[in-house]
Order: structure tokens, then sequence, then C-alpha cells
């Protein structure tokens, strides 16, 4: 092999050899897990259009110049655009957009380990302690943060400091607090999961309304509720929900899990942990307990005095509900204003191959919450064995 050759064949190996190298980071001593969430979505009309844009930079212990604009930040979550519906119980890895729907999202971080069964890789570990969190506006363009001229660096729409324990699992929201005045603030979750005796037998689910302060007033005199049926809940309301399988249209309840109650929601904007609901992760005794077959859920939101069973009034707020799965009807009709797909075979239930079962079902975590007029889900899965071909 001639001199020529050993240089071709000695680049090729470097390349290759980058290519296939793993992404490094340093470890954080002591981290604290974070997940964060951009939970605004009004949509700017002639009445507030002067309220600041809704796609965000997340900046943590910003250095800023001499005029307040920031120069650089220990940790930057940049492109944050409106949350999904869904928050997925794992990252996005074949994501290739530069825009977040979360952070981390999609972003090349150091992730979160599994911790007491629980799948924290979509949390992003970060240092614990006292930090200073900055959320600014930005432009809907591809150019990173601080690559943006400063006058074009947005607005600061939260400024606080924080404290984070190490260890602990944080869920973050930019919300809006008040609806009329869109007043903007930081909600932060300390999440429990990871330390309750959550059997795995059973699939659990809590819920929030972390509805502005006022919208449901505000809305409920501009908003035509016949045009958006059921798109309402009034500041407390009662929950019920349905286990079924789905075909031609239509959801047959599972024998005995058809209309229960679970408990009751506040609108709140409070970062108290909700207590959990739990329903089994085999309702169907007729299954053989390795795949729970295809399911969906159904959630009902009634007011005080109200059931699935005597729901006559239509007023605006007085009933909601969401279905989680492939339900086999659209959202929007048979009296279901929402829904998500999540695992499509079986909703709240991650049903994947694991071992030598392909699907085997598995239970999770879950959290539902309902801001202003929409719902969001996020999962937590537990740790499964991998797949054997």
């Amino acid at each position: 092999m001639n001199n020529r050759y050993r240089i071709i064949v000695a680049l090729l190996v470097m390349c290759l050899g980058a290519a296939c190298r793993k992404t490094e980071f340093a470890d954080i001593e002591n981290p604290a897990y974070l997940r964060v969430f951009n939970s605004l979505d009004y949509q700017l009309t002639l009445g507030n259009k002067d309220a600041p844009q809704t796609f965000l930079t997340m900046l943590i212990d910003p250095v800023l110049d001499k005029d307040g604009i920031p120069e650089s930040a220990a940790i930057t979550g940049d492109f944050l655009d409106k949350r999904d519906s869904w928050a997925r119980p794992y990252p996005d890895a074949v994501n290739t957009s530069i825009w977040q729907k979360e952070y981390p999202g999609s972003l090349k971080v150091l992730a979160g380990p599994i911790l007491n069964g629980y799948d924290l890789s979509s949390w992003a570990q970060v240092p614990s302690g006292k930090h200073r969190i900055l959320f600014r506006t930005r432009p809907y363009s591809n150019t990173p943060f601080f690559s943006l001229e400063k006058n074009l660096r947005g607005v600061t729409l939260v400024d606080t400091t924080v404290e984070l324990q190490s260890y602990e699992v944080y869920t973050m929201h930019v919300l809006e607090q008040v609806y009329e005045t869109k007043k903007t603030g930081l909600y932060i979750r300390n999440e429990t999961f990871v330390k309750q005796p959550l059997s795995d037998s059973f699939v659990y689910v809590n819920f929030y309304n972390l509805s502005s302060q006022g919208y449901f007033d505000f809305t409920s005199k501009v908003i035509d509720n016949n045009a958006v049926p059921n798109r309402k809940m009034e500041d407390k309301m009662t929950v019920y929900y349905s286990l079924g399988r789905p075909a031609n249209n239509v959801l047959t309840p599972i024998a005995g899990f058809n209309y229960l109650p679970l408990g009751t929601v506040t609108r709140s904007q409070d970062t108290r942990v909700a207590p959990y609901y739990s329903f089994p992760l085999f309702p169907d005794t007729s299954v053989n307990k390795i795949f729970t077959g295809n399911m969906a859920q159904v959630f009902y939101f009634c007011a005080p005095g109200l059931t699935p069973f005597n729901i006559y009034n239509t007023d605006p707020g007085q009933y909601s509900a969401i279905a989680i799965g492939d339900y086999g009807y659209t959202a929007g009709t048979a009296g279901v204003p929402y829904g998500i797909k999540a695992d499509l075979r079986t909703g709240l239930i991650i049903s994947t191959h694991s071992g030598v079962n392909n699907p085997r079902s598995f239970a999770t975590v879950n959290t539902l919450e309902f801001i202003n007029d929409k719902f969001y889900l996020m999962t937590i899965q537990r740790k499964y064995a991998p797949p054997i071909y």
C-alpha cells in the first residue's frame, strides 16, 4: 500500500470514528431533574395585539449587559414553542428540528436516569441549588438566541429565582396567570411519583386545571359554546372515567368500568402535587396478562350535581370529556370534545416489544392538565426489558 492510499485509509478511519463517537457530557454533581413546557397558547387579536409573542428562550443563570440584555447563560433552552398535546414518555430521538415542544426535548443534554424504576430521560440534569431563571420572547426564526441582534432578543416574561434540590424531579410551566392582562408567571411542581409506592399493576393519573384567573368568566361571555361544545370547565369539577374497546366508531365499555367516579379537580396554580387515581393494567379478566388488547380511556368532567348519567345542562363549563387512545371516533362527537391519541393501541398504557412478547403492555404514571381551553397529557414510563428477536 503506497503512502497515498495509507493517507486515504487513515482519513476514512478518522471520519468513521468521529461519526460513531457518542456525545460525552461532564457529570453533574448532585443534580436536579428538570422538564419545561411553554404553556402559553393565546391567539393574538386586535384586542391583545400588543401582548408578547409566545415563542420563547429559557435562560438559567444569565449574564446581562449594562442595559439588561442577556449576553450568555449557564443553560439555554432556545426555540421553545407551544407544547404538544401529548408529552411522550421518552425523548423524540429522530426529531431534527431546532424548534422544541419542551425542554430538553430533542436537545443533546445530560438526561435524567432511571430513578426508582421510572425513566427520566425526558428530564434534563441540571445543577441543584439556587438559580435565576429568565424566559424571554424571541423572533420566529432559526437563528440561535445569542446570535440575534441585541434589539431582537425579546422582552422578559419571567424573571425569578428558584431553589432546586438535588435528585428531585421538577416539571416547570410558563403559564398565563391572568387572562385579561395576559400576566405571565412560572409554575414549578416538585413531582412525587418517584417516591410513592405505586404498583406496576395499575395505571395512575392525576388532574390539574391550570387555567388563568378570569379565563372562564371572560370566555363564557364571548365564545359561542354551541360552536365549541363543552370546551370549558368551571373552577371545580368531578371526574369520572370509562375503560373501553374501540370498534366501528363505538367505544364499548369493559364490564365494571363505565362511568366510575375518581375524584375532583379545582382550578388552581398552586404547585402542590395532586392525588393520583388508578385503574388496573388488565381490567379485562379474559386477557392473557401480557397484552391488554386495544383500549381507550375516557375521562368525564362534570359540574357539582351532575354525572355522566344526567348531563342535560349544556351551559358553558358544566361538562367536558377527553378520550385517550385510538378511540374510533373523531373528538368533538359522541359527547367527547377532546382527544389525545397517546399509545395508538392502548392510550395511557404503553404497549411495545419487550422480551419475547410483541406487544407487551406496561402500566404508566400520567398527568392530565387542563389549561384555558385545552388538555395536555404527560406520560411517564417504567423501566422494561428490551426486545428479544
